[in-house]
């Protein structure tokens, strides 16, 4: 199962939206922003047993997947005639009044897993009013289930009936305070008690907007229009209650479907079965987990192997150590890692092997 990826650097699309009455779709005018490139050692990630995303024809346990294949990741800005009001992935001033996006996910072979945490790339934030301690977002775990959303149905703009999957039961919660939102790192948000999904669940990741202080903005990143190749996994909740699909509220008019991509929210997700099965080829663990000193990391290789390297990676996605090992046989090996020097937190250690990976998590304490 692939599901880690390397990524370094991004453009901007900034994409400009009309409002239009409630619950009506959004025009689409596109408006060009300035490409930058970031700090690779802030910018460079791979992801954490992290699921969904680079379009990748081998990696289907789940889906849809974020497509960063074109480098240009997008931030889409909304507005409201020729005043910027916010973001389409974010808090905005339509009057939609759109509380909170979600990004879904199809458990395609049913697998158990639980989620520990979940990854957030924020595009943008701002605070006009200077914010206060307490303004945050949450973010949110949902079962999706059929006809939880409305969707564009035979070309015609839908909000009668329920046609679409989308969120539906609430299953875990975790507060990220909007001072923590960095813009120029991977953010990594976890869960007190890991949330289970059983084996024929899908489910959604949500970001609720409702509790940041007044004249804060925060906005989410995404992958390009029309990347998600009509999946309509993405959705904006409105403060009535109802979920749409994204690419139903902004695709003009016509009710085209002229959005069609996916949200920067990734699950961090551990199998519950199989605790010893081997996985790309590899076994991983580390102890003792929490580690204050040192700890060590002993890995298992199924079968000979090339390319064999191990890199350590801490939470804002900076790499604290890589070991480059070349080829090797198959069988066991360990190395130590010194942890009195890195400060307390979650950090992530992958081990990589004839072109797979294998991310795991470890916890540093003082």
């Amino acid at each position: 199962m692939k599901r880690f990826f390397l990524l370094i650097g991004f453009s901007i699309i900034a994409i400009v939206t009309n409002a239009q009455s409630f619950e009506q779709p959004q025009q689409f005018v596109y408006k060009a922003a300035p490409d930058f490139n970031s700090i690779a050692s802030l910018r460079t990630i791979s992801y954490p047993d992290t699921i969904g995303i680079v379009n990748d024809t081998d990696d289907t346990d789940f889906s849809p997947t974020f497509d960063l294949s074109t480098g240009h990741p997008s931030l889409y800005t909304f507005s409201q005639g020729t005043v910027a009001s916010g973001y389409v992935y974010g808090n905005n001033g339509s009057p939609n009044n759109f509380t909170e996006v979600a990004q879904g996910y199809q458990n395609n072979y049913h697998q158990d897993i639980s989620i520990a945490g979940v990854l957030c790339w924020f595009g943008a934030k701002q605070s006009d009013m200077g914010s206060d301690t307490t303004s945050k977002v949450v973010i949110k775990i949902y079962n999706m289930d059929a006809a939880m959303a409305y969707n564009i149905d035979t070309g015609v703009f839908n909000t009668t009936h329920l046609n679409w999957p989308g969120p539906s039961v609430l299953r875990d919660s975790a507060d990220l305070l909007f001072s923590a939102i960095d813009t120029f790192s991977f953010l990594y948000v976890p869960f007190i008690d890991s949330t289970w999904i059983w084996a024929s669940s899908d489910f959604a990741i949500g970001c609720d907007f409702t509790h940041l202080a007044a004249g804060d903005t925060v906005g989410l990143m995404s992958d390009k229009k029309n990347d998600a190749l009509n999946k309509d996994y993405a959705f904006h909740h409105t403060a009535n209650g109802k979920w749409f699909a994204s690419d139903e509220l902004f695709s003009g008019i016509a009710a085209t479907g002229g959005l069609d991509n996916e949200i920067a929210l990734w699950a961090v997700v551990t199998p519950t079965t199989g605790v010893n099965e081997f996985y790309n080829g590899m076994k991983l663990t580390a102890y003792p987990n929490p580690s204050v000193d040192k700890a060590t990391i002993e890995y298992k290789l199924e079968k000979d192997s090339k390319n064999v390297s191990l890199l350590v990676i801490d939470p804002s996605g900076k790499k604290v150590q890589e070991n480059t090992f070349g080829n090797l046989p198959a069988g066991n090996y360990s190395m130590n890692l010194q942890t009195n020097h890195l400060a307390a937190g979650t950090y992530f250690y992958q081990l990589r092997a004839n072109g797979q990976m294998v991310t795991k998590q470890f916890i540093v304490s003082k």
